[in-house]
């Protein structure tokens, strides 16, 4: 496959992918939990899928014009192609910056300690300043020939490493961080690893690909420089569609469990009951529709699950 190819099969897969998962997250907030759940962190995973949205109808848009484009065609432009390469590149660099904020407010709820929230708070505004600095530097600065360009001269490329760096500490600060706090919540080791494994995607192998590309166009000079611009440029849309779907998947168990629940009904036959059996003070009704006597209702009241259901949701 080209560089083309790529790309577009990049945006495509990860627009496919992230829209499910963002739907079945807003589908979780709005129908499934309690009313009230729709918080801060679905606001700031909103925003970044709008934005990569946008950054990836600008990318689309900037391959119509010819980018990568190895054949030539009369309705190539390269000046507009790098145009439209200049607001996906602005795009992405902003968008990855509002799903760092997502996960920090998803780590906010599940904060049960004041120092906790006081580091998730100042972590919040780095990222606010990271994110600015950087966005600033890529447009103005580092833009060479109508685009970002880290390699356009030596400090640009100091600046790339810079960023690329400390995108890969914060990321990794994000999925580690919540092996500290999940260890004293009252979760069943089911939920932890599952909150683990997907807040670990955070901490995906893209960003290291990105600055192993980034040295390497420290060095590349002419021909050799263009193909190391789209695979960083491919890593970009790989990361933010893998931290989208990451982050959206966190509230994916409630629905998951919901699921499960509607098959299960239909598939176990109906349950015949005697009308001499006791209904009333004896028998209460849980969650799942089933009719339990009343001291095994309070067992499960106190298992690991329901003890579960009492920790907010994320």
């Amino acid at each position: 496959m080209s560089h083309r190819d790529d790309l577009i099969a990049a945006m495509v897969i990860f627009l496919v992918v992230d829209t499910i998962a963002m739907a079945a997250r807003l589908y979780v907030r709005l129908k499934v939990l309690p009313r009230g759940a729709f918080g801060w962190d679905d606001i700031f995973l909103v925003m970044t899928y709008l934005g990569f949205v946008v950054s990836c109808a600008m990318g689309f848009t900037s391959i119509r014009y010819g980018l990568a484009a190895t054949d030539g065609k009369p309705y190539y432009n390269n000046i507009m192609a790098t145009r439209f390469l200049f607001a996906n590149q602005v795009g992405l660099y902003i968008s990855a910056g509002i799903v760092k904020m997502a996960v920090a407010t998803i780590l906010y709820r599940l904060a049960v300690t004041k120092r906790m929230r006081f580091l998730l708070i100042g972590s919040m505004i780095v990222v606010v300043l990271w994110t600015v600095i950087m966005t600033l530097f890529a447009s103005w600065p580092c833009a060479q020939d109508g685009s970002s360009n880290w390699a356009g001269s030596k400090a640009c490329t100091q600046i790339g490493y810079v960023r690329t760096s400390t995108n890969i500490v914060i990321d990794y600060f994000y999925a580690l961080l919540p092996i500290f706090m999940l260890r004293k919540l009252q979760m069943s080791a089911k939920t932890k690893i599952w909150l683990l494994l997907i807040l670990g995607l955070g901490a995906f192998s893209a960003t290291i690909a990105k600055l192993v590309i980034i040295i390497k166009l420290a060095t590349a000079k002419g021909g050799d420089a263009i193909p190391l611009h789209y695979d960083l440029l491919l890593w970009a849309d790989i990361e933010l569609g893998m931290a989208i779907f990451a982050t959206a998947a966190v509230a994916a168990r409630p629905l998951i469990k919901e699921i499960t629940l509607v098959c299960r009904k239909k598939t176990q036959p109906p349950i015949d009951r005697d009308p001499g059996d006791a209904i009333g003070s004896y028998y209460m009704v849980n969650v799942t529709n089933e009719m339990l006597p009343m001291a095994e209702q309070e067992s499960k009241s106190n298992s690991p699950s329901a003890i579960e259901e009492q920790i907010p949701p994320v």
